[in-house]
């Protein structure tokens, strides 16, 4: 199988992600040919928890606007904006197309409360959060 023009995807997976976006570009909402859409990477220098999910890392956009997203640039901010504002059925598309299958849920090994408190503070300190207000 052929690769694509998009590192990591095959040409039948990006054919499948831009199936599921219905052939329009996810920055001016217009429709266009499949052949005529590309796949935009995000940056991911800024935001680490996008490694997770690889449908959160990409946008499918027309060439006009992915020009655009280079030339100008548009933030990243943005970006995970319209990432954000897919619709469900969207994203469980892309997840499907891209082969991603989110960890399952496995339920603390412990009943104790001060022991499940240790664990979760030790991977997040209470000083790495900001308080809002």
């Amino acid at each position: 199988m052929r690769v694509s023009e998009f590192p990591g995807l095959t040409r039948a997976q990006e054919r499948k992600v831009k199936l599921a976006v219905e052939g329009t570009c996810e920055l001016c909402r217009e429709y266009f040919a499949l052949p005529l859409l590309e796949i935009h990477r995000i940056s991911r220098r800024v935001y680490r928890e996008m490694g997770r999910d690889p449908s959160k890392r990409i946008l499918v956009v027309c060439g006009p606007c992915h020009e655009h997203i280079h030339r100008l640039p548009v933030r990243v901010k943005d970006q995970r904006a319209m990432v954000a504002h897919r619709r469900y059925f969207v994203r469980q598309d892309i997840r499907k197309a891209l082969g991603y299958m989110p960890k399952p849920y496995s339920p603390p090994k412990t009943t104790a409360l001060s022991e499940m408190y240790e664990e979760y503070f030790y991977h997040f300190p209470p000083g790495s959060f900001r308080l809002g207000g």
